[in-house]
């Protein structure tokens, strides 16, 4: 970061499940062939998938810049 940028780390909430799900898929497609083929789907993580990791408690961050 230059020129006086700030960037936080923040959870992310139920107004972000877009962004977040968007994000896991975009880089998943980063390592396709990386990640085993029997571990591989498209889309790597559906919507519904995301809602059980939520509800189950796990908790996302996202960088975010001001």
């Amino acid at each position: 970061m230059t020129g006086g940028a700030r960037a936080v780390i923040r959870k992310l909430s139920l107004s972000d499940f877009d962004s977040t799900l968007r994000v896991i898929n975009d880089a998943a497609q980063a390592y396709k062939g990386v990640i085993p083929d029997d571990l591989w789907k498209e889309p790597y993580m559906s919507s519904e998938e995301l809602r059980h990791k939520i509800d189950s408690g796990v908790e996302f961050y996202g960088w975010f810049e001001k």
